[in-house]
């Protein structure tokens, strides 16, 4: 009964195939009943005229509305038929006989027009219906062969699409019209936080406060027991009006990837450990050498100092290197003390000044202010700053140092006025082993550590590190610390 009435009813059947078999069965019973009624329960046929008039006009908006204007012309053909019928039937005679004729002709042009407005109006809604439902299946498509998890919820954070990738993450389906604001949260139950300081999940957060969530970690506890680490980025989709009526969610597989970093850690790890021992004894062999050599000998003096010099530099990228590592496992330990800030940039300015004679750096302004922090850990900062500095500047030109209070913070800079650094890598370059690659500047060896080790030191001291940077201008790197 629910088929047959929603293949009856008008409304129902928008964006649906029309019919031509339909109009032209339901217009010949319409007409048949209705000679029935007139001639065997009215026994007048006379008496069925006015009702005839409302009923062909009902049939024809009908099947207008349900099947286009084909419907409505083949309901409008099929009544004049009918009325011409009655017309014969009936022995109209004379000014009665003209009567009918006239009102059949403006009936059939009232009909003709019904139905040619009903039935365009209902094409065009089918038309954009017909439109809707082919970008809805695009749509579908294109989410289900997505290579990452894909979830779209509507306001209420019920689910009304998930794709088969998401299924492969969870290791279960997500059924339709699960409702994270009521059921048990599958991302909450299942999941636990690795680097997100939210304790909600993504999706809930975005309905509950509207913001977006970009690249946050979780692992994910799959009911066959295998656990994953999945990237969640999450974002709510508003109306004209700036209401929330959808949130859509995209979630990456990187277990792989963790699995991969966790590999090179360790065997970063490993020969840092494996170099520490071999490197300790080589600067105590060149020690000694230094020590036996004839100060005469100029030709010796200069080979053993260029030895000391490479085993200095492989030393310090042992230190980074275990660094790194330390940084990645969490053990990057800290002995804080309170020191002059004045005194130690002062200490490392001229440590480093020996190193670039072509270079003059100043300390152009001293705070004169105590810190509690780890003095060698800030002396890492500043010497990697001053190194970079020293690295990208043009021989001849100097570097500015200086150091102030703001605040409750103090504020650190270094300033160079060498080749600058493009706005599209000044957020790259304090990432893990992240390199400036354009021009001349790739002539500088490294392996993109200093940066990335200085902004996690100034990180686990509650401070921020950023830099300014203009094309052939310079770069002012700053970094702040709580007093």
């Amino acid at each position: 009964m629910s088929k047959i009435i929603d293949y009856l009813n008008p409304v129902a059947r928008l964006g649906k195939k029309r019919s031509v078999v339909v109009p032209l069965v339901l217009s010949f019973l319409t007409y048949l009943l209705s000679e029935i009624f007139a001639y065997y329960i009215l026994k007048n046929p006379a008496q069925a005229g006015a009702y005839l008039v409302f009923l062909s006009a009902a049939l024809v908006i009908y099947l207008s509305l349900r099947d286009g204007i084909a419907g409505g012309f083949i309901a409008t053909l099929l009544t004049l038929a009918y009325y011409a019928y009655i017309i014969y039937s009936r022995d109209y005679l004379g000014e009665q006989f003209i009567s009918a004729i006239e009102a059949t002709v403006l009936l059939g042009l009232l009909y003709f027009s019904i139905s040619l407005i009903i039935g365009f109006l209902k094409q065009k809604v089918d038309g954009l219906i017909e439109r809707e439902s082919n970008e809805k299946r695009r749509l579908q498509s294109i989410v289900q062969q997505l290579p990452v998890g894909v979830i779209i919820t509507d306001a209420k954070g019920v689910v009304v699409q998930s794709n088969r990738k998401m299924e492969e993450i969870l290791g279960e389906k997500i059924p339709l019209g699960y409702a994270y604001s009521k059921d048990e949260a599958l991302l909450k139950s299942n999941h636990s936080e690795v680097t997100h300081t939210n304790s909600q999940p993504p999706l809930m957060h975005i309905l509950n406060t509207g913001k977006s969530v970009l690249g946050k970690e979780f692992t994910v506890q799959r009911n066959d027991g295998k656990e994953v680490f999945v990237q969640i980025s999450s974002t709510a989709i508003r109306n004209r009006k700036g209401d929330i009526f959808a949130t859509a969610s995209i979630i990456d597989d990187v277990s792989e990837k963790k699995e991969t970093e966790k590999r090179k850690d360790d065997f970063v790890n490993m020969v840092s450990h494996e170099l520490k021992t071999p490197l300790t004894s080589m600067k105590l062999y060149v020690d000694l050498l230094k020590n036996t050599v004839n100060k005469e000998d100029l030709k010796s003096a200069r080979l053993i100092k260029g030895l000391k010099f490479q085993t200095d530099r492989l030393q310090k990228l042992v230190i980074d290197l275990l660094d790194v590592s330390r940084i990645q496992t969490g053990k990057l330990n800290f002995h804080k003390e309170e020191f002059l800030v004045d005194a130690l940039i002062e200490e490392t300015i001229n440590e480093l000044q020996q190193f670039a004679k072509k270079i003059k750096i100043i300390f152009k302004t001293r705070s004169g202010v105590k810190i509690y922090a780890d003095r060698f850990r800030i002396y890492q900062v500043l010497t990697n700053l001053i190194n970079n500095a020293i690295k990208f500047s043009p021989p001849d030109s100097k570097i500015l140092v200086q150091n102030q209070k703001e605040g409750d913070d103090l504020l650190v800079s270094v300033q160079d006025f060498g080749a600058g650094i493009a706005k599209s890598q000044q957020k790259k370059i304090f990432e893990r082993l992240y390199q400036i690659a354009e021009g001349e500047q790739r002539t500088f060896p490294g392996f993109g550590m200093g940066l990335y080790i200085s902004k996690e030191i100034v990180i686990r001291h509650r401070g921020k590190i950023w830099v300014e940077s203009e094309k052939d201008v310079g770069s002012t790197f700053y970094f702040t610390l709580p007093l």
